[in-house]
């Protein structure tokens, strides 16, 4: 029999196997798709950073989706259409929207952050693969004073909870990124943050996997789990749609945001919706090396990131509430390609004239800003889910650490403040 199945492949699901299949353990992985990666995982932001730790529920945020309702150019959009399917969800996101709440999610989320960089130090002297991971560190642009200083309250902030940063003059930061020399004078500043890292995350789940299979994990795809199998109170496996069944006697629910429908069945209601957000992967094999940036930039005033991966570029960005609707938006793509021109306005046509891969996902963000990880009510199921825009940033983290919880090892993360 299996020991422990764990559903989903993606950053969460992976991390999860692996610390457990590191111990010992049996795992199986299922997921419903072909392979590894294929869901949030697949395009994101390629950035690691608990210097953004605060979750998007920020005081205020009602004003945000009131003043972008409606305009396709919006970091926030709430598709009216979606408002059905999201109004439990939306009551619990406004009502986390208060300054004690969202300071408690962010000191969780930069705790659990801190930690995740920590495991992938010692996971990455064990991996011999390679998934683009750089720790140059990241940076904010700021292009007024107003906004540099509120980002460096910001900072300031998270300096207490343990991460550092520097504050960089236009001309400091551009002499540690000249690729961004012709907008400097549009600059006020920037907000460096050393421990921050970067990677591709699809390369790294499907290396991660592999390393997992390796120390004896097993995996099943286009495997769609419809129901747990439950007997006095304690799990003993999975039926698939399929009607195949699968006997365990652990089950990780790690299924991003289509985790709620399982949980439920493991008597844990937890308050995750997809959030869906776009990126571009663009080629940068006929880019000057001084052309390229050498670490990832966040735009705060254009809400969105461009971040090295090898000899590609990955700029993302936006959040769009519109339930589970898959749909490409030309003109989210469009905002992307306009980042580009604001951002490298010399590079720019170098970059469209290559190869652009365009992508949405869907981000499993919790309404109360921070993930939900640990057991549920059933015993012998567990889950590890929510982590919004954080997923490449907490992956390695939530899974030692649930895996450290499974094991009852002693000086285990405590996890006991991530449930909802």
């Amino acid at each position: 029999m299996t020991e422990t199945i764990v559903i989903g492949a993606g950053l969460i699901g992976a991390s999860s196997a692996y610390a457990l299949a590191r111990r010992g353990e049996a795992v199986t992985v299922l997921d419903q798709e072909s392979g590894p990666g294929k869901g949030a995982s697949e395009a994101n932001g390629g950035m690691l950073t608990p210097s953004m730790a605060d979750p998007w529920n920020a005081p205020g945020v009602w004003r945000d989706l009131l003043r972008y309702c409606g305009r396709d150019d919006a970091p926030l959009l709430l598709r009216t259409k979606a408002l059905p399917s999201l109004a439990v969800w939306g009551l619990a996101f406004l009502k986390a929207a208060n300054v004690r709440q969202y300071d408690r999610a962010t000191a969780l989320n930069v705790r659990l952050g801190l930690f995740s960089l920590k495991v992938m130090a010692q996971w990455r002297r064990s991996m011999n693969f390679s998934y683009d991971g750089a720790q140059s560190g990241t940076a904010k642009i700021y292009r007024d004073g107003e906004g540099l200083r509120a980002g460096l309250q910001k900072a300031e902030k998270m300096k207490a909870f343990g991460v550092p940063f520097e504050s960089l003059s236009p001309q400091a930061f551009i002499e540690r990124q000249p690729a961004l020399a012709p907008i400097r004078d549009r600059l006020a500043g920037a907000i460096y943050f050393p421990g921050d890292e970067s990677g591709d995350a699809f390369k790294f789940v499907g290396g991660l996997l592999d390393a997992a299979g390796a120390l004896g994990a097993s995996f099943k795809w286009n495997a769609r789990v419809k129901s747990l199998v439950v007997e006095e109170k304690k799990v003993c496996g999975v039926v698939l749609d399929s009607g195949e069944v699968l006997a365990a006697e652990r089950v990780v629910i790690a299924a991003g945001a289509s985790a709620p429908r399982l949980a439920a069945q493991a008597g844990a209601r937890i308050a995750v919706k997809p959030v869906k957000g776009y990126s571009i992967t663009l080629s940068a094999k006929d880019i000057a090396q001084e052309g390229r940036l050498r670490f990832p930039i966040v735009d705060d005033d254009l809400h969105a990131a461009a971040t090295p991966l090898g000899d590609r570029l990955r700029v993302a960005g936006t959040a769009e509430f519109t339930g589970f609707d898959e749909r490409l938006d030309e003109a989210r793509i469009e905002n992307l390609l306009d980042i580009v021109r604001a951002l490298l306005p010399e590079q720019a046509q170098a970059y469209e004239s290559g190869e652009l891969h365009r992508w949405a996902g869907f981000r499993p963000m919790h309404a109360c800003g921070a993930p939900w990880i640990g057991a549920a009510p059933v015993k012998g199921v567990y889950l590890n889910s929510g982590h919004g825009h954080l997923g490449w940033t907490l992956a390695a983290g939530s899974g030692e650490a649930l895996a450290q919880e499974m094991m009852r090892e002693k000086d285990a993360f405590d996890l006991s403040e991530y449930k909802g």
